[in-house]
């Protein structure tokens, strides 16, 4: 199971998933129909920042350091946000 507590994600944070990757977030789609778990679909939303706390469902894609390779998960796969400063 995904992180457990509240966060703030906002576009540039740097999160890792539960399979032990890492990267800066570049895309947070929010869905909009109950059956577009992935936020895929036209008529998602693009958010710049997401408070876990509304339990919406949707995805995050995110890129490595190197900006070589690019993945995604859902919310609830978000192990920790490891981008530390005063902006939450």
């Amino acid at each position: 199971m995904g992180y457990n507590g509240i966060m703030i994600i906002k576009i540039n944070d740097t999160i890792t998933d539960e399979r032990g990757r890492t990267g800066k977030i570049i895309n947070i789609g929010i869905a909009t129909d109950k059956n577009d778990i992935a936020a895929e679909s036209d008529t998602s939303l693009n958010a710049k920042e997401y408070d876990t706390d509304l339990n919406y469902t949707g995805a995050i894609t995110f890129c490595n350091e190197e900006k070589s390779k690019t993945y995604w998960c859902y919310f609830i796969q978000i192990k920790d946000k490891v981008t530390i400063d005063n902006r939450d």
